[in-house]
C-alpha cells in the first residue's frame, strides 16, 4: 500500500537490508508549502503492515522446459522454456525459483502496498495485481528478449468482466522502502510505488480471464516485479471534484495515514496530508460510494475510523480515531471488499 506524502522536498534514502535502492537521492516537487508531520510511529506502522501482508508463495520450474503454476487464489502464469537469463545476459539451465503473490481483494491490496492509483494521483480500476521474481543462487534473474511469462488473471475475484473497459497492463515503478534512519523521511513512507503504463507488456480479455503479457521484469530485478491489470477511463468518466478531509486528531500525535476503498470497484487510494490536520484528494470522482479509513498509532496501540460516504462537490467530511485491535480493523477491512 502506497503510504505516501506529497509534501516533501527532499528525501535522502540510505541503503539497508531491506531494500537495494536504485537512486540515492529522491527528488518531489510539494503539493503545497505545508511541512510534513515529524515521525514518531514508523515502527508500529511497519509492523502492522507486514505482520498483515499478503503471503508468497514459492515455485520451482526447470528453465530449459518451462512450466505453469496456478496460485490459490487461481492466477496462472505459464512460463515458456529457456526465458530466463542472468544479469550478465548468460542463458540459464536447471531449476529456477519463483516468488509470487496476487491482490485482488481491496483489503489485499492495501496491505500489499500497492494503492491503485497513478503517478499523477488519479485512480484506477485493478484487474488483480501480481508480483513476480525469478532467482537462480540468489540472483535475479531477466527475462531474454522476444519471449513473455503470461498471466492469466480470473476476473470473476474483481466483479467481472466489463467489455466497455480497456485493460492496460501497468507496472510498479521506484518502489522504495524508507528506513527510519533517513535523513528527511517523508510522512511515514513504508513504500512509494508508482503505477505507469508498462512500455512493452500488454493486456488482454479472453473469456473470463485479463492476460498479462510480461516481457521485462523492473529494474533492479533483485527487488522484483509488481503488476497489474487497470482502466482508468471508468473514474475519468465521473466529474472530477476536491474531497476535504478533516482530522479531529492530532496528525502529528497518530502519524494518521488516510485511504479511499471505493465501493464495487477494486480500487483503494491514499489521500495526502495538506497541513497537519488536512487532507486533500483532489482526483475524487463525484457521486461514487466509498468508506474513507483512516489509521494511526500511539503508545503501542492502533487507532483507526472508517466513514462511510458518498462522493460530493468540493466536500468537507470530519473523522476521528478511535481505538480498536489489529484483529478489528483487518475484520472492518475486509468488510469491505
Amino acid at each position: 500500500m502506497k503510504i505516501k506524502n506529497k509534501l516533501f522536498l527532499l528525501v535522502i534514502v540510505i541503503s539497508t537490508g531491506i531494500v537495494s535502492c536504485k537512486k540515492d537521492t529522491i527528488t518531489k516537487t510539494p503539493a503545497s508549502s505545508t511541512s510534513p508531520v515529524p515521525i514518531t510511529n514508523w515502527a508500529a506502522m511497519q509492523a502492522f503492515f507486514s505482520s498483515n501482508n499478503i503471503v508468497t508463495q514459492t515455485y520451482v520450474v526447470n528453465a530449459s522446459a518451462g512450466g505453469s503454476f496456478t496460485s490459490p487464489q487461481g492466477t496462472t502464469i505459464t512460463i515458456p522454456a529457456n526465458i530466463f537469463l542472468t544479469q550478465a545476459n548468460v542463458p540459464v539451465t536447471g531449476n529456477v525459483t519463483i516468488q509470487f503473490k496476487d491482490a485482488y481483494k481491496k483489503s489485499d491490496i492495501f496491505f500489499a502496498n500497492m494503492l491503485t492509483q497513478l503517478s499523477n494521483d488519479a485512480p484506477f480500476k485493478s484487474g488483480g495485481e501480481f508480483f513476480i521474481k525469478a532467482i537462480q543462487n540468489n540472483e535475479g534473474l531477466i527475462l531474454a528478449p522476444g519471449k513473455k511469462i503470461d498471466v492469466s488473471q480470473s476476473a470473476s475475484l474483481t466483479g467481472g468482466i466489463n467489455t466497455s473497459l480497456q485493460q492496460q497492463a501497468f507496472i510498479g515503478k521506484d518502489s522504495l522502502i524508507y528506513p527510519t534512519n533517513c535523513t528527511i523521511c517523508p510522512d511515514y513512507i513504508i513504500n512509494d510505488p508508482i503505477w505507469s503504463v508498462a512500455n512493452i507488456d500488454s493486456a488482454k480479455t479472453v473469456a473470463q480471464n485479463y492476460i498479462f503479457s510480461l516481457h521485462q521484469f523492473n529494474s533492479p530485478v533483485d527487488s522484483g516485479s509488481w503488476c497489474t491489470t487497470g482502466n482508468a477511463s471508468f473514474f475519468a468518466s465521473y466529474p472530477q471534484t476536491t474531497l476535504n478531509l478533516t482530522a479531529q486528531d492530532s496528525v502529528s500525535t497518530y502519524s494518521t495515514q488516510v485511504f479511499l476503498v471505493f465501493k464495487n470497484q477494486t480500487t483503494v487510494v491514499q489521500v495526502g496530508a495538506y497541513g497537519y490536520e488536512n487532507f486533500k484528494y483532489t482526483n475524487a470522482p463525484q457521486g461514487l460510494q466509498c468508506t474513507i479509513v483512516a489509521l494511526g498509532f500511539k503508545n503501542g496501540n492502533t487507532y483507526s475510523a472508517f466513514v462511510p460516504i458518498t462522493i460530493g462537490a468540493n466536500q468537507t467530511v470530519p473523522f476521528t480515531l478511535s481505538q480498536t485491535t489489529t484483529s478489528a480493523f483487518v475484520t472492518q477491512l475486509r468488510a469491505l471488499d
